[in-house]
């Protein structure tokens, strides 16, 4: 198991009696993330089990409310905790609101905690954010009623070695380092390409799409997508989807899932259900009935490990 993530939330603008805000915990190789960050966020991280101290990077999708009204609390529970550093990307106006948050509403202790702040401008172009050795974050602008991004995490391709080629050539470990080094090595008077013994084999991919109206931008950003975290604020509410600027179940069905097939995604988790939908089974009932194998309803504290 490379890594995990936890749904935190499931609700819309308003939080329902078993429905937090959205928040997504993700963890990769011992580094967590988080997507979002609602109100009550703190609560759900101690609920799952988590630790609040991994977390280094914060990713936030846009500024209403129900995104980051949990945020000045979290940024004061690393700081009780002396977290010496944590990122946070968004949208324009994310840099005023850590300000904000930070002097107004409770004093950081700079000498403890650093924030270092940075503004993503929504484009019709994919942007990597972040990029280290093993990975990179990926943003791109999405439909909403104010500035929005969508944001995917990309394991880098790595090289596998064909096991049998490997021991047919009796590779010893200078081998390996020539192979990596110079890109080829000898054996038995012959060279041999590193291209010759294994293939690159494609990282794991997650993404993070909510709030939206449907964009072509979606697919974009979700090709051959390992797993899939997408906003379904309502079912047939066309109007309010339209106004509001959220996706339909009718939407979703009719627009948007044949196209992520084509795409190779592979795992579609629902999620940013209004609060009308006392319980979920409307949705449930259809992905049944049109036999949708790979589409999942999200739960608050659901679980996926990749």
């Amino acid at each position: 198991m490379k890594g995990f993530f936890t749904i935190l939330g499931t609700s819309s603008a308003i939080p329902a009696k078993d429905r937090n805000h959205p928040a997504i915990f993700f963890q990769y190789q011992g580094e967590a993330f988080l997507f979002d960050c609602g109100e009550g966020t703190q609560r759900q991280i101690q609920i799952a089990g988590h630790s609040f101290y991994k977390i280094g990077k914060i990713f936030i999708t846009h500024l209403h409310g129900d995104h980051v009204l949990g945020l000045p609390g979290l940024l004061q529970t690393l700081d009780f905790h002396d977290k010496p550093f944590v990122e946070i990307y968004g949208p324009p106006g994310i840099k005023r609101l850590i300000e904000l948050s930070t002097t107004q509403c409770f004093y950081i202790n700079t000498q403890e905690l650093k924030v270092e702040v940075k503004e993503i401008k929504p484009t019709d172009e994919i942007v990597t954010v972040l990029e280290t050795d093993n990975y990179r974050i990926k943003t791109i602008g999405l439909d909403h009623t104010v500035d929005c991004l969508g944001y995917a995490f990309e394991e880098r391709e790595k090289f596998k070695y064909d096991s049998k080629k490997v021991k047919e050539l009796h590779l010893k470990p200078q081998h390996f380092k020539e192979l990596e080094i110079l890109g080829y090595t000898t054996v038995g008077g012959k060279e041999i390409f590193k291209s010759q013994l294994g293939e690159l084999k494609k990282g794991f991919k997650f993404v993070y799409i909510t709030d939206t109206y449907y964009t072509e931008n979606i697919f974009k950003l979700t090709q051959s997508a390992d797993y899939l975290v997408l906003e379904c604020t309502y079912f047939d509410e066309e109007e309010y989807a339209r106004e509001a600027k959220h996706l339909s179940f009718n939407i979703f069905r009719e627009k948007i899932y044949p196209k992520l097939l084509e795409l190779g995604v592979k795992k579609i988790i629902l999620t940013h259900f209004s609060r009308r939908y006392k319980d979920l089974s409307l949705f449930e009932e259809e992905i049944k009935n049109l036999k949708m194998e790979n589409v999942v309803i999200a739960r608050d504290l659901l679980n996926f490990t990749f």
